[in-house]
C-alpha cells in the first residue's frame, strides 16, 4: 500500500486500485495521474468543486469511477446550517469509500495507490488518517506474512 505525496512519485506502472480525491486545485495533477493508469486499474475519484459548471471530462480506466462532488448543492457539519466549506465534501465521501472498500478481508493484500490533492485542513486532515490506515493494513500483512512463513 502506498501514499503519495506528490502524484509524480505516483508508481502507475502497478497502480492496480486506486484512491484519489481532490478539490478543484488538483484537477490538472488528478487528470495526469489517471492518463498514467493502466487499463485494467481499479477505484474510485473524488473531485470537489463549487458548482456544477466547473464540472469537466476527466479520462479514466474504465473501473475506476470519477465522481463529482459539488460544494454549493451540499451541507456543512451535521446540524450546524453552514455550508459546505472547500475540502469537506471530498474528505467525508473519501472517508466513506475508504471505511467500505480498504482493509476489508480478501481485499488486503490488493496493492492499493492514495493520493490525496488540496491544501485545505478538512484534505489534510484526510492525509493523515489515510496515512494511518494504510499503515495499519500494512503491519497486518506482515504479520500475517510471518505467520504464514513460521508454519
Amino acid at each position: 500500500m502506498s501514499y503519495f505525496e506528490d502524484p509524480a512519485e505516483f508508481a502507475v506502472a502497478d497502480a492496480r486500485h486506486v484512491l484519489l480525491a481532490g478539490d478543484e486545485s488538483s484537477i490538472g495533477e488528478l487528470s495526469e495521474v489517471l492518463a498514467l493508469l493502466p487499463i485494467c486499474a481499479r477505484g474510485q475519484v473524488f473531485v470537489e468543486v463549487d458548482d456544477a459548471a466547473s464540472i469537466a471530462t476527466l479520462q479514466s480506466p474504465g473501473r475506476v469511477v470519477v465522481t463529482w462532488l459539488v460544494r454549493a448543492v451540499r451541507s456543512g457539519e451535521p446540524g450546524t446550517g453552514a455550508s459546505c466549506a472547500r475540502g469537506q465534501a471530498a474528505a467525508r465521501a473519501t472517508r466513506a469509500w475508504a471505511s467500505e472498500m480498504l482493509d476489508v478481508e480478501g481485499h488486503e493484500s490488493a496493492e492499493y495507490h492514495v493520493w490525496i490533492g488540496g491544501e485545505t485542513e478538512h484534505l489534510t486532515g484526510l492525509r493523515n488518517d489515510l496515512r494511518m490506515t494504510l499503515a495499519g493494513m500494512d503491519a497486518r500483512l506482515r504479520r500475517r506474512s510471518e505467520e504464514r512463513a513460521s508454519h
